[in-house]
């Protein structure tokens, strides 16, 4: 093939703590962009739920189909494994080209790890230009958004492209390529839809630096039609919508929504939205268009806290609109981050008893990040990155965590901490009484999203929780040889992660 149309393969990495119902938003785009240009492209997902696939079977299928250039996504937690596949793709013959969150952040590091060169920012306006670069068949310094190797092996980073103006002009992501038997063929394979980027705020744990620091907006009848177009040909009717804000632009908000209800389309979805973007009417509006769950950041219950990582919202304002979507019958969802390294036990009592006032409304996230990572190009790892030792924490071993695994973590952890037991990493070495504080945290969220489950399976859960973890600080061999085998505690685990993140959990009114 030529450089005009090349098979190109687009992975993301294998992932210790990731599993995927569906094909990541950026592949699918990168992969519509790249199909419009005449390319023949595969999307290779190594964190699909039903086929995960190790560094060795990806290379076996790179090898076996022989594309002119492979594109990496490049994820902070995994951008170690990642680079250790790159090295292996090597033998491959085929370009590297790395991009995504990280590449954005640390544009050149790809560079000294196996690639051939790196996207940075919005990969759509520079993927196509950039394999014409790599094949030779266009000059790599005239392209916008590439860093690449001279051939005296000089790093050269070219300026940056400006971020994509008209959101509109992007085609649907090739939900065409995705194998739906790899995911489970779930309703959750095509219900996944961008409507606006970037964001302005200077969240301090948040690099955010991909899509840039202005918000932009797909318009309310672009975002309806994909919806349309998606259910005729997929079948979807719910829809979960992955902007970090949609309801910033109150005003394309309420055209999104009355469309919805004046055109009766019967579809749901979930949004993503910060505290301070909502208010009564917005709330009835989107009630009334299918809106069953929205997703908030509440991060603290220290306003001091709030303050420090400089959230636009207050405590008030939280104790406000929780209660006021779940009054709407949404389900209010609520995220919170743990272990500022400023805050003292007192501090972290204060978000607990947050989460207490909030409980009969809401449903508790756990995802990894909620306790601190401090991730790069944010002010948290710039400002704590030497006290406490953890500068390029990505590349080595100390400072990784993992998913909780049979025979090295205890049962308690396999539950509460599935995604990712993070406090393995101890960025910012907790004292005993702090990490005892953060499960004690942890495990109130637990119990909050079980309450509505039956009493006795409830209290079984809790019991068996409150067991593992105390056997574990007596004799985590005991724990292991108790907690390994029984069916009913195997069940327990898959079971209890489920409704730990609100999976089937009904919030109290």
């Amino acid at each position: 093939m030529s450089a005009e149309s090349a098979r190109i393969l687009l992975i993301y990495p294998p992932s210790r703590t990731q599993n995927h119902l569906a094909c990541p938003m950026g592949m699918m785009m990168l992969a519509a962009v790249l199909e419009r240009a005449g390319h023949q492209v595969r999307l290779l997902d190594a964190n699909a739920a039903n086929r995960r696939l190790a560094t060795a079977e990806i290379v076996e299928i790179a090898a076996a189909w022989q594309p002119e250039v492979i594109g990496v996504t490049l994820v902070t937690p995994l951008v170690k494994e990642a680079y250790r596949l790159a090295s292996e793709l090597r033998s491959c013959g085929a370009k590297l080209i790395a991009g995504g969150p990280h590449a954005t952040l640390l544009p050149t590091e790809p560079l000294d790890h196996g690639f051939d060169a790196v996207v940075f920012g919005e990969g759509e306006p520079t993927i196509a230009d950039a394999v014409r670069a790599v094949l030779g068949a266009a000059p790599p310094e005239s392209v916008k958004g590439l860093v690449y190797r001279g051939p005296d092996g000089t790093i050269h980073q070219n300026e940056p492209r400006p971020p994509i103006a008209d959101l509109d002009s992007l085609p649907s992501p090739a939900r065409h390529l995705i194998a739906p038997a790899d995911f489970g063929a779930t309703e959750d394979l095509h219900a996944s839809i961008f409507t606006s980027r970037g964001c302005p705020g200077r969240c301090a744990y948040c690099a955010g630096g991909l899509f840039g620091k202005k918000f932009r907006f797909r318009s309310a009848d672009g975002v309806v039609d994909e919806m349309v177009a998606v259910n005729r040909q997929y079948g979807t009717r719910h829809f979960y919508f992955v902007d970090d804000a949609m309801s910033m632009d109150r005003e394309r908000m309420r055209q999104i929504c009355r469309r919805l209800i004046d055109e009766r389309l019967g579809f749901t979805w979930n949004m993503m939205t910060r505290i301070d973007s909502v208010d009564e009417e917005l709330l009835d509006l989107a009630a009334r268009a299918g809106c069953v769950q929205i997703d908030y950041g509440v991060e603290s219950g220290n306003p001091e806290t709030l303050k420090q990582i400089h959230k636009p919202h207050t405590v008030d304002m939280v104790r406000r609109v929780i209660p006021l979507t779940r009054r709407y019958g949404i389900r209010p969802v609520a995220f919170f981050i743990l272990g500022f390294p400023w805050e003292s036990m007192e501090d972290t009592e204060a978000t607990r008893r947050l989460m207490e006032e909030l409980s009969p409304y809401v449903v508790f996230e756990p995802a990894i990040a909620s306790v601190l990572i401090p991730f790069p190009g944010t002010e948290i790892y710039e400002r704590f990155k030497d006290r406490y030792g953890f500068s390029e924490w990505w590349l080595g071993d100390e400072r990784n965590y993992d998913a909780p695994r049979s025979g090295a973590h205890p049962f308690y952890q396999a539950v509460m901490y599935r995604m990712g037991v993070v406090l393995d990493a101890d960025f910012f070495r907790y004292s005993p009484e702090m990490k005892a504080k953060i499960h004690e945290v942890f495990r109130f969220m637990f119990a909050s999203n079980f309450r509505r489950r039956n009493v006795l399976f409830r209290a079984a859960a809790l019991t068996a929780l409150d067991l593992s973890r105390k056997l574990d600080s007596i004799s985590p061999r005991i724990e292991r040889l108790l907690f390994k085998g029984p069916l009913i505690l195997r069940r327990l685990s898959r079971k209890g992660y489920s409704l730990w993140r609100g999976q089937g959990a009904s919030p109290t009114p």
